[in-house]
């Protein structure tokens, strides 16, 4: 299970930079990549979540992160849709991503670490 997140979370990542790189340069991104990026990230989600039941408990820390990732993405859309960009929405949105997923890869890499 824990594999499986992983990987849905890499397609949420390849999404979600795809996203932000068109963002920076001015362009719209496709409009495919959006729900990508969501929904890539609510099944390695659902996935994790069955992965700590199953007892692997050292994903705590993961489930913490998801949930202020999630936050600040819920957050960040709703601002977009009043018309708003704010930048410390997004910045707090992907350097939380990057915790997030830099602790799930190590903790499905090296499991016993």
């Amino acid at each position: 299970m824990l594999g499986i997140s992983t990987l849905c979370f890499t397609v949420a990542v390849i999404a979600g930079t795809w996203l932000g790189i068109n963002v920076l340069q001015g362009r719209r991104p496709l409009r495919v990549m959006k729900p990508i990026h969501v929904g890539a990230a609510l099944i390695g989600s659902i996935f994790m979540v069955i992965a700590l039941a199953q007892g692997q408990r050292e994903l705590m820390l993961n489930v913490a992160l998801a949930i202020a990732v999630i936050a600040f993405g819920v957050l960040m859309s709703w601002a977009r849709k009043q018309g708003y960009l704010v930048a410390p929405l997004y910045v707090c949105h992907i350097l939380l991503a990057v915790l997030f997923y830099l602790s799930l890869v190590s903790v499905t890499l090296f499991p016993n670490f």
